[in-house]
C-alpha cells in the first residue's frame, strides 16, 4: 500500500488532525541535498512537518540543538555514554516529510496527538502484540530526537514521549500534545489493521428488539428478512446483509450494507482483496476471509434510526441508494478481479 493511503487510513481511523511524519536516517552514500531552510531544532521540524506539511533534509549544520546531534547519530558523545541515541554515529543527513508525501520507505514514523488519540493507538498496538502492555521510556529530555526517533530506530519498538522543556518552550508543542514514534513496520501493521477494526465494528448488529418497528417494516418492504442480529435479502445475483451497529453512545446512527463475494480459494480471494485496494475507495471497506471477500458500505443516517425511520419514503430511498452503491462496487470488483 502506498504511504499516502496508509497516512489517510491512519488519520481517518484515529481522527488525527495532523500528518504522520516520515523520518529517514541517511548515511554517507546518500545523494540527497540539504533543503534551503534556517537552522532550527529537530523537534520543531517534526512538528512543522506534521502540522503544516513542510519537508526538510538537513545535516548537523542545520541543527540548533546539541541533544539532537547526539540522539540522531551525527556525533559521538565526548564524555561517557548517552541514551537514547543512534549508534554508531554515521548519520550524514536526516529527511523529514509528511508521510503522504514520502516517496521512500521511512525508518521511523512519528505522530503528534493528544492523550486520548494516543490511548486509542495504544489499544490497537497492544492487540497486535498479543495484548501485551505498551511500554515506553521517557525522561523529559532527548524527547522527539531520542525517545521517538532513536529508540524506534535502534530498538525496533514503538515509544511514547511526554516531550521535554526544549520542545514545549521553543518548538511550539502545546500542553496537551504528546509524541509517539514507530518503526515503520509497526506503523504499517496498525494502519492496515484499522480496516479490519472498521469492518468488525460495522458488522456488529444489535438485538432485534432494539430496532424501531417502523424501521423493521421499512427493511421488510425493501426486501430484507430478519436474521438473528442482521437483515438479509437477495438483490439481483447478490445476497446482501444489513447491519445496525451502535455508536459509542449506544445509538444506531448508521446502517451497514455487506455483500460477501466468494472466490474459488483463499489465495484467489487474497489477490482480489489486494487488487481492491486500488479499485475501492473510502468509505467502502473490504477484507479477506478464507475464500471470501467482504465488501462493506457504511450508510450514515445523520440522526438516530428511531427518528430516521419516521421519514417514510425518504428513509426507504436512502437505503435503496445504499443498496445500489454497494452492488455497483461489488460488480466493479467482480469485473476487475474476474471472480
Amino acid at each position: 500500500m502506498k504511504y499516502a493511503a496508509l497516512s489517510k487510513k491512519f488519520r481517518k481511523f484515529f481522527e488525527l488532525p495532523s500528518s504522520p511524519v516520515a523520518v529517514r536516517i541517511l548515511g554517507e552514500d546518500s545523494k540527497e541535498e540539504v533543503t534551503d531552510t534556517s537552522p532550527m531544532r529537530y523537534c520543531e521540524m517534526v512538528r512543522r512537518s506534521a502540522m503544516y506539511g513542510e519537508s526538510f533534509v538537513f545535516s548537523v549544520e542545520e541543527l540548533t540543538c546539541t541533544s539532537a546531534e547526539l540522539a540522531l547519530g551525527f556525533t559521538e558523545p565526548t564524555y561517557g555514554e548517552v541514551y537514547p541515541r543512534i549508534k554508531p554515529a554515521n548519520t550524514k543527513l536526516v529527511s523529514i516529510t509528511p508521510l503522504e508525501k514520502s516517496g521512500s520507505e521511512p525508518d521511523v514514523v512519528i505522530i503528534v496527538a493528544n492523550p486520548r488519540k494516543i490511548m486509542r493507538v495504544s489499544t490497537i498496538l497492544a492487540q497486535l502484540h498479543d495484548k501485551q502492555p505498551v511500554e515506553s521510556k521517557f525522561k523529559g529530555e532527548f524527547a522527539v530526537c531520542g525517545e521517538c526517533t532513536a529508540i524506534p530506530y535502534m530498538e525496533k519498538k514503538v515509544n511514547l514521549s511526554l516531550l521535554c522543556n526544549g520542545a514545549r518552550m521553543f518548538s511550539g508543542y502545546s500542553d496537551d500534545e504528546l509524541v509517539m514514534g514507530f518503526p515503520v513496520e509497526d506503523f504499517i501493521r496498525i494502519s492496515e489493521s484499522t480496516e479490519e477494526k472498521e469492518i468488525i465494528s460495522a458488522l456488529c448488529g444489535c438485538i432485534m428488539d432494539d430496532i424501531p418497528k417502523n424501521a423493521v417494516t421499512a427493511f421488510e418492504t425493501i426486501g430484507f428478512g430478519k436474521g438473528t442480529d442482521h437483515f438479509f435479502g437477495r438483490f439481483g445475483e447478490e445476497i446482501l446483509r444489513l447491519y445496525t451497529p451502535k455508536d459509542g453512545d449506544g445509538k444506531i446512527t448508521s446502517l451497514t450494507l455487506h455483500v460477501p463475494v466468494k472466490f474459488k480459494d483463499s489465495e484467489t480471494a487474497a489477490i482480489a482483496n489486494e487488487k481492491s485496494r486500488e479499485i475501492l475507495q473510502l468509505p467502502v471497506l473490504h477484507r479477506v476471509r478464507d475464500n471470501w471477500m467482504d465488501i462493506v458500505v457504511p450508510l450514515e443516517l445523520g440522526e438516530p434510526l428511531s427518528r430516521a425511520c419516521m421519514r417514510g419514503e425518504k428513509f426507504v430511498a436512502l437505503i435503496r441508494s445504499g443498496i445500489d452503491a454497494v452492488l455497483k462496487e461489488v460488480e466493479k470488483v467482480r469485473r476487475k478481479t474476474a471472480s
